[in-house]
Protein backbone atom coordinates (compact mmCIF):
# COMPACT_ATOMS: atom_id res chain seq x y z
CA UNK A 1 0.00 0.00 0.00
CA UNK A 2 1.40 3.25 -0.74
CA UNK A 3 0.41 6.59 1.24
CA UNK A 4 0.82 10.35 -0.53
CA UNK A 5 2.92 12.31 1.68
CA UNK A 6 0.90 14.85 3.62
CA UNK A 7 2.18 18.26 5.76
CA UNK A 8 2.58 17.85 9.13
CA UNK A 9 -0.05 20.61 9.89
CA UNK A 10 -3.42 19.70 10.63
CA UNK A 11 -6.60 22.43 8.93
CA UNK A 12 -9.57 22.78 11.45
CA UNK A 13 -11.66 23.02 8.69
CA UNK A 14 -12.55 23.64 5.56
CA UNK A 15 -11.74 27.63 6.84
CA UNK A 16 -8.44 26.35 7.16
CA UNK A 17 -7.68 25.89 3.94
CA UNK A 18 -6.43 28.48 1.51
CA UNK A 19 -9.81 31.03 0.09
CA UNK A 20 -11.88 29.54 -2.87
CA UNK A 21 -10.06 26.29 -1.96
CA UNK A 22 -10.13 23.33 -4.65
CA UNK A 23 -8.19 20.43 -5.64
CA UNK A 24 -7.75 17.08 -3.34
CA UNK A 25 -7.92 17.01 0.51
CA UNK A 26 -6.68 13.63 3.06
CA UNK A 27 -9.69 13.37 5.41
CA UNK A 28 -9.18 11.23 8.47
CA UNK A 29 -11.77 10.61 10.71
CA UNK A 30 -10.46 10.39 14.10
CA UNK A 31 -13.24 7.78 15.24
CA UNK A 32 -12.37 4.74 13.21
CA UNK A 33 -9.26 5.90 11.32
CA UNK A 34 -10.97 6.45 7.91
CA UNK A 35 -8.46 7.73 5.18
CA UNK A 36 -9.37 9.14 2.19
CA UNK A 37 -8.94 11.62 -0.32
CA UNK A 38 -11.95 13.18 -1.16
CA UNK A 39 -12.02 16.79 -3.89
CA UNK A 40 -12.79 20.03 -2.77
CA UNK A 41 -14.53 22.82 -4.98
CA UNK A 42 -14.77 26.16 -3.75
CA UNK A 43 -14.40 25.08 -0.27
CA UNK A 44 -16.97 22.66 -0.52
CA UNK A 45 -17.23 18.86 -0.47
CA UNK A 46 -17.80 17.66 -3.70
CA UNK A 47 -20.50 15.34 -2.98
CA UNK A 48 -19.17 12.20 -1.85
CA UNK A 49 -20.45 8.45 -0.46
CA UNK A 50 -19.34 8.11 2.58
CA UNK A 51 -18.16 11.91 4.08
CA UNK A 52 -20.80 15.03 4.65
CA UNK A 53 -19.75 18.45 5.22
CA UNK A 54 -21.77 20.72 7.96
CA UNK A 55 -20.78 24.17 8.10
CA UNK A 56 -16.42 24.35 7.62
CA UNK A 57 -16.48 20.66 9.59
CA UNK A 58 -16.52 17.35 7.07
CA UNK A 59 -17.68 14.64 8.92
CA UNK A 60 -17.37 10.66 8.17
CA UNK A 61 -20.65 8.38 8.25
CA UNK A 62 -19.33 5.63 10.52
CA UNK A 63 -21.08 7.67 13.48
CA UNK A 64 -18.58 9.78 14.71
CA UNK A 65 -19.41 12.62 16.22
CA UNK A 66 -16.21 14.61 15.79
CA UNK A 67 -15.26 16.21 12.42
CA UNK A 68 -12.60 14.85 10.47
CA UNK A 69 -9.28 16.16 10.70
CA UNK A 70 -8.17 17.58 7.13
CA UNK A 71 -4.28 17.80 5.09
CA UNK A 72 -3.69 19.88 1.72
CA UNK A 73 -1.31 17.41 -0.34
CA UNK A 74 1.89 18.81 -0.39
Amino acid sequence: MTLVAVRDQVIPGLVGLSRQASGEVVVFCPGCKALQTVQVSGNRLVPTRKFTQEGTHIYHDCGCMRPCRLYQHS
